[in-house]
């Protein structure tokens, strides 16, 4: 069987998933690992059966590498993914695809200049909730689409253990931002974003939002994306997604692992699974048998986008056009 040679650059707590994700698939293997940490390097390199680089460059030379995935800290994909293109290596980069709309550019721009493939890391859309909860949207279930709600709630902590380096919006927004997107099959054409300020941060950072986004096609979202559960909380996540349309409602709930349907005809309560597996898993497949890939630069391109405006107008105070 032909099997797609992966690297991993950047070994912290999702380049180990995927790592994890890569070693049970049957078409791939992992081959070489990066990270500036030796310790981590050197353990999962052993863990795994990879080669360790400390060196990016020198990881892009591994022999008969054909594919990278890019989980470093989202301020530093662009170096790295115009370093794979350059090298003629694929890419399944982690959201967000970028921190500014000029580095997720140049990293869609290196790219297709290098004719390699360009995927993002966006799980939900592997998701079976998910994937069933697009399916109920588009496919006449719900009727024509009205509103459409996502919360994502993460445990207190999270800010500590990111030192700050970014705000939820940037760590959690485009999970939901690119959600709603795809779920509701239209662009989004304005944000408004209000932050909470009742608690003081000790970071300069935005740490529980609410957006309105409107689409193109006037169905109108709102996502809530903060991190104040506690570390006790028994799921030690919030997520949520709620849509209406004027034939059926859908009700999704990550925290009970349950998805409701209801509808003119009754109640429905498919089965759930999620999908970094099956989002690496699509990776691969993607490439070796020579398929547009599920979740373009284009897309992740959406997704900072709409992340930016929502921080433009915590700051202004307006709504902010896209």
């Amino acid at each position: 069987m032909e099997k797609l040679n992966i690297g991993v650059i950047g070994l912290g707590a999702i380049g180990q998933k995927h790592c994890s994700a890569i070693a049970v698939l049957e078409r791939a293997k992992l081959c070489a690992v990066a990270d500036i940490n030796d310790k981590v390097m050197s353990s999962t390199a052993a863990q795994f059966g990879a080669t360790p680089y400390t060196d990016v460059k020198e990881m892009l030379k591994h022999p008969g590498l054909d594919a990278v995935v890019i989980a470093t800290p989202d301020d530093l994909h662009r170096d790295a993914c115009v370093l794979a293109a350059q090298a003629g290596k694929h890419i399944l980069v982690e959201k967000p695809i970028a921190t500014t709309v000029e580095d997720a550019q140049a990293i869609i721009d290196a790219a297709e200049t290098a004719g390699v493939k360009l995927m993002v890391g966006f799980t939900l859309r592997f998701s079976l909730h998910y994937m069933q909860a697009r399916k109920a949207a588009s496919d006449g279930t719900l009727g024509d689409m009205v509103s459409i709600y996502t919360r994502r709630e993460n445990v207190i902590s999270q800010p500590d253990r990111l030192k700050g380096r970014c705000g939820v919006l940037m760590f959690l927004g485009p999970h939901d931002f690119d959600a709603m997107r795809w779920i509701i099959g239209s662009e989004p054409v304005s944000v408004y974003t209000q932050a909470a300020t009742s608690v003081p941060s000790a970071y300069p950072i935005e740490n529980e939002t609410f957006s309105i986004i409107r689409f193109a096609n006037g169905v109108v979202g709102c996502a809530q994306i903060g991190w104040f559960l506690q570390d006790k909380h028994p799921a030690g996540r919030d997520f949520k997604l709620d849509i209406i349309g004027n034939k059926g409602s859908l009700n999704l709930d990550q925290m009970r692992q349950g998805i409701e349907i209801y509808t003119q005809n009754g109640a429905k309560f498919p089965s759930v699974s999620a999908g970094l597996v099956d989002e690496d898993r699509a990776f691969v497949d993607c490439i070796l048998d020579n398929k547009t890939v599920p979740v373009t630069g284009q897309d992740g391109l959406a997704a900072t986008r709409m992340v930016l405006a929502a921080m433009k107008s915590i700051e202004t105070g307006q709504p902010v056009n896209l």
